[in-house]
């Protein structure tokens, strides 16, 4: 476990940061490949999803919190500007992203006219990737980490003393590796389905399905502090649920929509230009 990768005219560069560069950077590999230049403006699109996903990983917490802002407000002000603002926005949440980027999204190819489903096809798989480098980049930095487990569990990890969130010499469950591992074969799963894929949109919707079960059930096993636990499940449990029926519904939506059109199978070789 090593947090960070090493020093800069004083300045530390984080394991966790560098890997999160190097996981837009193949997200944006992947994505240039699954389009093959057949989107036009694809990479602004990216970009903007990007910077919403930058947002929202920032201010879901904070919006979370509001309640505990305020009754803590006294507190809060005394802790001056930077330490109100790393109290307040320190924690990055993967769902706060998810829902920026949409969001960004939807508003950029709304604005520009262009059709949002066969772009969020070509970005789910690459979304997947690039979470799950992320995720690796959570187990070196210490941080989401899982429930204490016994010493002999195949999956249990004990971080060391010098480690920034976890508690040190605790068998923990290394959560963030396994949900690493399930994010890419998310991932592999959808490079298939949007290669062999008749329907726009599939691919997008097995994302939302297949990823919020998987959060959904890891949640269970996260052993992090500030979880936003309210009525025994936590706030990215909410979200999964949201995300899961709100998946099976689009997906319904657009086979039906297919049937009713009467439309021929549009072989994933064949899919429509947008340029």
């Amino acid at each position: 476990m090593h947090p960070i990768l090493f020093t800069i005219l004083g300045r530390s560069i984080t394991t966790y940061g560098v890997l999160v560069i190097l996981a837009a950077a193949l997200a944006w590999f992947m994505v240039a490949l699954l389009a093959r230049k057949k989107i036009k403006d694809i990479e602004l699109v990216f970009l903007m999803c990007i910077a919403g996903g930058f947002v929202g990983v920032a201010l879901l917490r904070p919006i979370m919190r509001i309640p505990a802002i305020i009754a803590n407000w006294q507190y809060l002000t005394q802790l001056g500007i930077e330490g109100f603002i790393g109290h307040v926005f320190g924690e990055l949440v993967f769902y706060g992203g998810l829902i920026g980027g949409i969001i960004a999204m939807v508003l950029f190819c709304r604005g520009f006219k262009m059709p949002i489903l066969p772009i969020a096809d070509v970005f789910a798989p690459a979304l997947a990737l690039a979470h799950g480098i992320g995720r690796i980049g959570c187990f070196l930095g210490s941080c989401c980490y899982g429930i204490a487990v016994d010493a002999s569990h195949p999956f249990a990890v004990v971080f060391p003393e010098y480690a920034l969130a976890a508690p040190s010499g605790v068998p923990l469950l290394a959560v963030q590796l396994i949900e690493a591992a399930c994010l890419f074969l998310i991932s592999a799963i959808l490079i298939i389905a949007y290669k062999k894929g008749t329907l726009t949109g599939l691919t997008v919707c097995l994302y939302g399905i297949l990823y919020s079960i998987t959060r959904f059930v890891l949640e269970f096993f996260r052993g992090d502090l500030h979880r936003g636990i309210y009525g025994g499940l936590s706030t990215s449990q909410y979200i999964s649920i949201v995300l899961f029926i709100g998946s099976v519904v689009l997906l319904g939506f657009i086979v039906k929509k297919r049937q009713v059109k009467g439309t021929v199978p549009v072989s994933a070789a064949k899919r429509p230009s947008l340029r």
